[in-house]
């Protein structure tokens, strides 16, 4: 019987970037766009937890944000799982790259899933879409990402309970989960 301790943090974790997102960075807005904490959270939960990983966490954040945003329902909700899916196979390529690589790699992934909404938006002939400023949007929220990166990448290895492995002596016995 799984458990379902990863599945409630993970619901937590959402949860609370939710409420950070409404309550906080919503009236918060650095060169004048509102900083999407959700992107950032599918693009995390793909590069730590993979591609299955990935799109599930995708597919909550997308959720929570139709739900909060004012967009066809759904629509965040296919954006953030293939963001989500996405983020788990470049992490896959990228491996165990140096900490600042991982959150280059976390902020270049979150500026495509900014562009891959404004296309799913122009494709829905969404005009709140396609009329927002989405380059300094994607910027900004990259910068954020990049910013943010090392404290996501915690509360997502928290959530989806997976210890870093560690590797000690030469012949690189690893130990750990």
């Amino acid at each position: 019987m799984a458990s379902s301790g990863p599945l409630a943090r993970s619901a937590l974790l959402l949860v609370g970037a939710v409420v950070i997102h409404v309550g906080l960075l919503s009236h918060m807005t650095p060169a004048g766009v509102v900083i999407d904490p959700l992107v950032v959270l599918a693009v995390v939960g793909g590069m730590v937890g993979g591609r299955g990983t990935g799109a599930s966490f995708g597919a909550g954040c997308g959720l929570a944000t139709d739900l909060i945003v004012y967009t066809p329902f759904g629509m965040s909700l296919l954006v953030l799982t293939l963001v989500g899916c996405l983020s788990g196979i470049i992490a896959e390529q990228i491996g165990s790259a140096a900490r600042i690589a991982r959150a280059a790699a976390a902020a270049a992934l979150t500026a495509g899933g900014i562009g891959l909404f404004a296309c799913a938006g122009w494709l829905l002939d969404l005009a709140h879409v396609t009329e927002a400023p989405i380059v300094r949007i994607a910027i900004v929220t990259a910068l954020a990402a990049f910013v943010a990166h090392p404290l996501v990448e915690r509360a997502v290895r928290w959530a989806l309970v997976i210890r870093p492995r560690i590797v000690t002596g030469r012949e690189g016995r690893s130990r750990g989960g």
